[in-house]
């Protein structure tokens, strides 16, 4: 079942990485511990584009709050995140509704996020 779901997030995560070279006006921004990653995934109908995901929560208590607000408020939504070696990278951040304040970060860049790596999240704060 999470392979489906990221499957069809994942196209449409696809198509707006594409076409949405910069929604960022305002940012919340945030480090992420990585409580799971994967290897990269080929998604049928996505041709060579490898997917990946990380299941992330907040590091620190302090952003708790502003976290969970942003996954509640926004469902799903293009972010930026800067990994570990400082390289940024594009993903959709999808809310996991039945585990609180951890969300489903699905990528096509070849970088892992390794369990217990920290990220630096760019989060958009208006549409």
């Amino acid at each position: 079942m999470l392979i489906r779901a990221i499957g069809a997030v994942g196209l449409a995560a696809v198509m707006i990485l594409i076409h949405a070279p910069n929604l960022f006006a305002e940012t919340l921004v945030l480090e992420a511990d990585v409580m799971e990653g994967s290897q990269g995934m080929l998604v049928p109908g996505m041709g060579s584009a490898e997917m990946r995901y990380a299941i992330v929560h907040h590091k620190h208590e302090r952003d708790q709050a502003a976290f969970s607000e942003w996954l509640r408020g926004h469902q799903s939504g293009v972010v930026k995140f800067v990994a570990s070696d400082g390289s940024t990278h594009r993903g959709i951040l999808h809310r996991l509704k039945h585990c609180f304040g951890r969300g489903l970060l699905l990528y096509t860049t070849s970088i892992s996020l390794p369990e217990k790596a920290v990220i630096r999240l760019e989060l958009p704060v208006a549409p």
